[in-house]
């Protein structure tokens, strides 16, 4: 396995490779991203996987700061899992220029949700995707459906500008509890674990009425009463065309994004 730390070795150890397998994380790896990596390794191709913690897509400080940063574990996951080449870049090697300027145009559906609650997060997410993908030219890209709205972001995107890069979706995987796997997950206690896994098994079982309730407040409050300290939000999108909706079909889908303490979680399904 190769740790690589700038942009000019990554293109050239990649320059003659015909298929190129990219898992894009913040670090902090967990089941989740094992998933993502062995999905790219059962294809046979040459797998990377980049560790950068994108401080453009933070848009809470605090947050950025308290991401858990295990870089030894990660990589002895990578090693653990035959990834052929790691990428660690530094900010100056994604971010060269002293002043960064973000004009990303993003598509309606980045207003909400995620959009509204954490402003400039889309901007930043993008800015460093574009950023990765230019110097890691890969032919698949694996994303987990945890970031729903990231990864349809990211889709309709690299229709546009990467044209022959094909988009792999890959499941959330779930903690016994039941709970979404996230970096953030590492900063709960065991019991708080729980809490999130009961949140889960709730929503899940009330899924249709949740979709055809027009009122979501009730379930915020039995959200509350789980353990969570605060809702963002509690949402059902038709996945078609990210419209509300109310009415329980295979596009349907429920968002939610809550916090145990002052961790924020999300998840759908």
């Amino acid at each position: 396995m190769k740790i690589i730390k700038t942009a000019n070795e990554i293109k050239k150890i990649l320059k003659d490779k015909k298929k190129i397998g990219f898992v894009p994380t913040l670090g902090s790896l967990h089941k989740g991203h094992v998933s993502l990596i062995k999905k790219s390794k059962n294809r046979k191709l040459f797998t990377v996987v980049s560790i950068f913690v994108n401080q453009l897509q933070f848009n809470n400080k605090k947050d950025f700061n308290r991401y858990p940063r295990p870089l030894d574990k990660d990589l002895n996951i990578c090693k653990k899992n035959n990834v052929d080449c790691v990428f660690i870049p530094l900010q100056k090697e994604i971010y060269p220029e002293k002043k960064i300027y973000v004009r990303n145009k993003l598509p309606k559906f980045c207003n909400v949700m995620e959009g509204e609650f954490r402003p400039g997060h889309f901007n930043g997410v993008i800015e460093v995707v574009k950023r990765l993908l230019t110097i890691v030219k890969c032919h698949y890209l694996f994303l987990g459906i945890k970031d729903f709205q990231q990864l349809i972001l990211i889709k309709e995107f690299s229709k546009k500008n990467f044209r022959n890069l094909r988009i792999i979706p890959c499941e959330t995987i779930r903690d016994i509890s039941g709970i979404a796997l996230s970096s953030r997950n590492q900063l709960l206690n065991s019991n708080e674990k729980e809490i999130g896994g009961d949140i889960y098994k709730f929503l899940k079982r009330n899924k249709i009425n949740i979709i055809k309730n027009k009122n979501k407040n009730y379930f915020k409050k039995k959200i509350i009463e789980l353990g969570a300290t605060k809702v963002d939000y509690l949402e059902c999108y038709n996945t078609s065309n990210f419209k509300k909706t109310l009415l329980p079909s295979k596009k349907a889908r429920v968002f939610v994004a809550y916090f145990i303490r002052e961790i924020r979680l999300i998840d759908n399904f």
